[in-house]
């Protein structure tokens, strides 16, 4: 409806500066005539609309314009109490569990309101260590201070680095830091679970950093890849897809099918599972990876080879799923 793209419209330009006519027909799906029809639209209905010419021009909403808490109906608070329940769940923060009580005494219904969804985030709570970290990096955040911290690289380098703390990201499955390296000069990505011992400085920061969503946009996920090509069977499709989700068939027949996904080289998750899966998967490609498991799993019976069945007894036995064992 015209209605509902014309609120979206003005919220979504609520939360820029400036929004090309180019951006704003992609976004909403329809052509930059019709946005241009609807930039008039909201001009009529009140609501003082800027432009700006040239290349890097677009469309803005006067800083003088307020949103009125009628524009959110009572299924957006709900979304919204949701989400951050959600985040809460996950995440230690007095703020958040505050915040939701602001929502909830904006909310229309109040406590009363029935959510549509819910958000169990529990999986964010990698251990005790990382709540800790969270809460000194916060901290340094909001004071624009350096903090110092022992690291463990993918390859097992461990190093000390002085980093100022720019934003926590939870991706890839694993909390993670975005900061200015002052030992590399540039920007980087620190896991949280590699590190230890970290401590606020006190030390501000040597610069102005700017906008920290367009420098974490310039600075995705540079570590090396590699792409997987495999097969199994039919069967073990599902069982595939959750080790991982983006991977892509690429053949079916005969009850077999050939898979194929990127993944990071230095990561050591995915390896695993591969390994997990030996007698069910078969890589096709890369050559390197496949003699990288024929090692792995060389070194592996070597290290048992010469236990007899009293040894074992009692050990846990893998039967061919990833979540089941037996015992013997």
């Amino acid at each position: 409806m015209k209605i509902n793209r014309l609120l979206g419209i003005v919220v979504y330009l609520l939360n820029r500066e400036v929004v090309s006519a180019r951006t704003l027909a992609e976004k909403f799906e329809v052509s930059r005539r019709t946005i241009q029809r609807d930039m008039e639209s909201i001009g009529l209905a009140g609501i003082p609309i800027g432009s700006i010419q040239g290349v890097n021009g677009g469309y803005y909403i006067l800083d003088s314009f307020k949103m009125n808490r009628q524009l959110l109906q009572p299924e957006d608070y709900k979304y919204i109490v949701a989400a951050l329940r959600g985040l809460v769940s996950g995440y230690n923060s007095r703020r958040a569990e505050e915040t939701v009580e602001k929502m909830l005494s904006l909310s229309p219904e109040g406590n009363e309101a029935v959510q549509p969804l819910q958000l169990d985030l529990e999986v964010l709570r990698e251990g005790s260590g990382t709540v800790q970290y969270i809460e000194v990096i916060e901290e340094a955040i909001r004071q624009k201070c350096t903090v110092q911290f022992q690291y463990t690289n993918a390859r097992q380098t461990v190093s000390i680095r002085s980093v100022e703390p720019l934003l926590l990201s939870y991706k890839w499955y694993a909390w993670y830091l975005f900061a200015y390296c002052r030992d590399r000069r540039d920007y980087r990505l620190f896991r949280l679970s590699r590190i230890r011992e970290i401590q606020n400085t006190g030390v501000v920061f040597s610069q102005d950093h700017g906008n920290i969503a367009h420098l974490l946009a310039a600075h995705q996920d540079s570590r090396p890849n590699i792409t997987v090509k495999l097969a199994c069977p039919a069967d073990r499709r599902v069982q595939l897809e959750e080790a991982f989700p983006k991977a892509r068939l690429l053949e079916e027949q005969c009850g077999e099918l050939v898979m194929e996904f990127t993944v990071p080289e230095d990561e050591s998750g995915w390896f695993a599972t591969l390994l997990l899966l030996g007698g069910q998967c078969t890589v096709l490609e890369p050559e390197s990876l496949r003699l990288r498991l024929q090692s792995h799993a060389r070194m592996i019976v070597q290290k048992y080879e010469g236990n007899d069945d009293r040894q074992l007894s009692g050990l846990p036995v893998y039967n061919g799923d990833i979540h089941t064992i037996r015992r013997t």
